[in-house]
C-alpha cells in the first residue's frame, strides 16, 4: 500500500498502515490518493531506471 505524510508530504510503500511518518516522525499518515499513488509511481520509475541516471 502507498501512504502518504500531511505533514512533510513523503510518500512511501509499507504493507501495513504505520502509526507516525518514517520521515518526519509525525502522527499524520494516510493512504494515498490516486495522484499521490500516481506520484509514487513515477519516482519509483525514475530511482529503477536504466541505471545512468
Amino acid at each position: 500500500m502507498i501512504f502518504v505524510c500531511d505533514k512533510c508530504r513523503f510518500i512511501f510503500s509499507r504493507t501495513v498502515e504505520p502509526e507516525q511518518c518514517p520521515d518526519c516522525g509525525k502522527y499524520a499518515v494516510r493512504e494515498a490518493n490516486e495522484m499521490e499513488r500516481q506520484e509514487y509511481e513515477e519516482h519509483l520509475k525514475e530511482f529503477q531506471g536504466d541505471g545512468n541516471g
